[in-house]
């Protein structure tokens, strides 16, 4: 692999004596790694039920290096047992023990792999995930529908809103930079044909500005985790020193000892007041085994008490359907929607609790109805601005029933009355996320489909044939 050679230059300077191996890591693959996701199987179940060859990385828990052709088609994957995800980026998240009642707060988050990763630990809490280009918020809303979150909330919209929108809201906001790459030259090509000095200057700028617009939505005792996929003093501790001199009341903090022991500290640079700069992680190949990462854990001073609740606006409209950006209704639907019955609302959200006794057993859930169906929606509430989509699609209502949609078989089907278990060995799995029917013996009404006990979506069983409700953009 040729390095750019002003991009070697830099490095052999920062590594010293290390450049050697630092290079020598380049003429090696990359790491294929991946990590379980607690909502859908432990870890020593996936030892048990994984048909190609696993190590378990001993920093992150659940989280093991992989071999594996075509993994992407295989079912655990399409169940969200899994979640492909190479090691450096898995340690940021890891770096931090995230407790059950957190609200967290994820700035750049697409595809996903930080978000999927905290909102399995903060089950009592929130995640709120945000993307700014609309493409890769559907692709980041895909990947958090596929893992099962129920506490999720999407948002499509710029750090400068975010900031405005949220006021010392959350425990935890974790900001992970658009950087210039240089971490991942060894796994895209791409990073190494666009990597020059200006970008590595114009990046650390963004990222600078992406910190200033978001660093009050941290709660006072809160955290904050900057992190990028490059190996620049600039963007790196230049940025982090040029934070805390601005911000007094934030300063950094050590991270996990897993992750510490498997990374290089922080690098002081002429100019740096930061005394504390080594609390800063660095990730090289060479080292840590994945690919570059930096992190840099901040702590906020004060009280953790939760920020007073703001007031929340009237919002003008309602959400589209998911996978659309959010648009104020135009005044025809708004007078459309205030002419419609209460009566009607009233019967289709019976008929929705109907369904979910139907397929769960209780019916004791929020329920929110809009325009693209009913909802559990994500709580509490968090306005309307800039969501892309937020909490679990229970379905539509049609002529007194509901459509279930798939996000609500792949949150809840743990749940489900009925669950029907598929396996490898006689393709049954395979033909279900083909789209196949199926006989399904002593079943009636709507069931959970998994695969070693992880939910790959539902069906609904009618004379002894369960109807696919896989959705046809996910099939095989």
């Amino acid at each position: 692999m040729e390095l750019p050679k002003a991009f070697a230059d830099r490095m052999a300077v920062l590594l010293g004596s290390d450049f050697d191996a630092f290079l020598a890591s380049y003429e090696k693959p990359p790491v294929r790694a991946l990590r379980v996701n607690p909502l859908k199987m432990s870890a020593e179940d996936f030892e048990r039920v994984a048909d190609f060859p696993i190590e378990r990385i001993p920093h992150i828990d659940g989280a093991y290096t992989f071999e594996c052709e075509h993994i992407g088609s295989h079912p655990l994957h399409h169940s969200g047992a899994i979640y492909v995800q190479e090691p450096s980026a898995m340690a940021v998240v890891a770096s931090v023990d995230i407790e059950r009642d957190w609200d967290v707060l994820d700035v750049c988050a697409a595809p996903g792999g930080k978000s999927t990763q905290a909102g399995t630990q903060n089950t009592d809490g929130i995640v709120v995930s945000n993307e700014i280009i609309s493409s890769r918020a559907k692709i980041l809303l895909q990947n958090i529908e596929r893992l099962g979150l129920k506490n999720s909330v999407v948002m499509n919209t710029d750090s400068e809103t975010l900031g405005k929108t949220f006021d010392k809201r959350f425990d935890l906001v974790i900001v992970d930079a658009p950087c210039s790459g240089e971490g991942m030259m060894r796994k895209n090509g791409l990073a190494i044909s666009e990597w020059s000095e200006e970008n590595v200057l114009a990046c650390a700028e963004r990222q600078f500005e992406i910190l200033e617009n978001i660093y009050d939505t941290v709660k006072g005792g809160g955290r904050m985790i900057y992190s990028t996929c490059t190996f620049s003093i600039e963007e790196n501790e230049g940025v982090v020193d040029k934070f805390l001199s601005r911000h007094p009341d934030f300063h950094l903090i050590p991270v996990k000892a897993e992750i510490s022991d498997i990374s290089a500290d922080g690098i002081s640079f002429d100019g740096c007041t930061a005394a504390d700069i080594a609390l800063c992680r660095r990730f090289y190949p060479h080292i840590s085994g994945g690919e570059g990462q930096f992190l840099a854990l901040f702590e906020r001073d004060g009280q953790s008490a939760p920020a007073p609740k703001k007031q929340e606006r009237k919002p003008d409209g309602r959400r589209e359907a998911d996978g659309k950006r959010n648009t104020q209704a135009t005044k025809a639907e708004a007078q459309k929607n205030a002419k419609k019955p209460n009566a009607q609302a009233m019967r289709d959200t019976d008929c929705v609790r109907a369904f979910l006794r139907e397929c769960l057993g209780r019916d004791d859930f929020p329920i929110e109805l809009r325009p693209d169906g009913a909802y559990i929606p994500a709580i509490p509430s968090l306005g309307e601005s800039g969501v892309f989509s937020a909490g679990v699609k229970i379905g539509t209502v049609q002529k007194g029933r509901v459509i279930p949609h798939h996000r609500f078989f792949m949150a809840y089907g743990g749940d489900f009355i009925n669950k029907i278990e598929l396996t490898h060995i006689d393709g049954a799995a395979e033909k279900y996320l083909s789209g196949e029917t199926f006989a399904a013996l002593g079943v009636k009404g709507y069931a959970a489909v998994t695969y070693h006990g992880a939910v790959l979506g539902g069906v609904k069983v009618a004379d002894n044939t369960a109807k696919n409700y896989y959705p046809k953009g996910l099939r095989k």
